[in-house]
């Protein structure tokens, strides 16, 4: 070896790290990136049903919740894969998203695929081993999820009043998965939270992406952090009223009127938040997680419905 070719060799640069399979995330790990696990929070309202109708001490129906909320994050985290893949070129060119594994190059747009059909097929045959109303309830998530990436998404305040039916129809999953009579006063005041913290997350993309009167996004292109105010102004008395009249008239007992404060309490954190703490409001499911009083206050109101419902005497709530 000649002193120039010494030379040139301890001139080159190092591999960067990055570049190296040994850093690289594993594909499955990349795949659990990609569906979102934060956002399973969502799912949660699949456990009203349980919470609601006095079973939390029936291990039976709360096995068959489990597996009904088991079987609703597969099929979300799903649904995200298969967003990712179709949008990543789009992904790409926003900085929200062009550091998501399909974007960035990490995750193959084809193993994503497979991931999303293998995680869907297992979320439906986990419901079909609780009962066929799951089952439907569940296809019809899968059905408004497609609806919803194809198109609705795109299409003014019928995006977020999709979204608010997905809510919905994770709360009437848990209903029939163990067996229990659906309430119209679950399904009103889910869907009414549901349209609440959904425009609450328009307006943290809006403000997100400029805050100005015409957001650079396509569904957004129609909104304006003014007219998300308004809307918010609108459905957030309209959920704490349906709660309300929910603890005063259809609730099993008149204690259930104790959990209304903190009902009004969680949405006025939010409102705070929406309002002076922009930064972490254009992802609603991860807030709880990162607020602490709002987490304590969502804690505090599970604790006493549960217990409120435990010890009633009387009807089942979902009656």
């Amino acid at each position: 070896m000649t002193l120039l070719e010494s030379e040139a060799r301890i001139a080159d640069p190092p591999e960067p790290l990055t570049d190296t399979p040994q850093h690289r995330k594993s594909a499955p790990l990349l795949i659990l990136e990609t569906m979102r696990p934060k956002q399973w929070s969502k799912n949660a309202f699949v456990f009203a049903g349980l919470l609601f109708s006095g079973s939390l001490l029936d291990g039976d129906k709360i096995l068959a919740a489990v597996m009904a909320a088991v079987a609703f994050c597969l099929v979300s985290g799903a649904t995200y894969l298969l967003n990712d893949a179709v949008d990543a070129e789009s992904d790409r060119h926003n900085p929200r998203t062009a550091n998501r594994p399909i974007a960035r190059g990490d995750l193959s747009q084809g193993l994503a695929l497979t991931a999303a059909a293998v995680a869907t097929l297992a979320g439906v045959a986990l419901t079909a081993l609780i009962n066929w109303e799951t089952l439907l309830v569940l296809v019809g998530y899968v059905v408004l999820q497609l609806g919803y990436s194809n198109y609705l998404k795109h299409v003014l305040f019928v995006d977020v009043m999709a979204i608010a039916a997905g809510f919905v129809l994770r709360a009437a999953a848990g209903g029939v998965a163990i067996d229990v009579p659906i309430s119209s006063w679950l399904l009103l005041c889910t869907g009414l939270l549901a349209v609440f913290l959904g425009f609450t997350k328009r307006r943290g993309e809006a403000v997100a992406l400029g805050g100005g009167a015409q957001p650079k996004r396509r569904v957004l292109e129609s909104y304006s952090v003014g007219l998300l105010d308004e809307l918010i102004a609108v459905v957030t008395p309209t959920t704490v009223v349906a709660y309300a009249l929910y603890a005063v008239t259809g609730a099993a007992t008149d204690w259930m009127l104790l959990t209304v404060p903190f009902v009004m309490y969680g949405i006025f954190r939010v409102l705070f938040l929406i309002h002076h703490r922009t930064g972490a409001t254009d992802e609603p499911a991860v807030i709880v997680w990162r607020d602490r009083p709002l987490l304590a206050c969502v804690v505090a109101w599970g604790i006493c419905a549960a217990v409120i419902t435990v010890l009633s005497s009387g009807a089942s709530p979902l009656s």
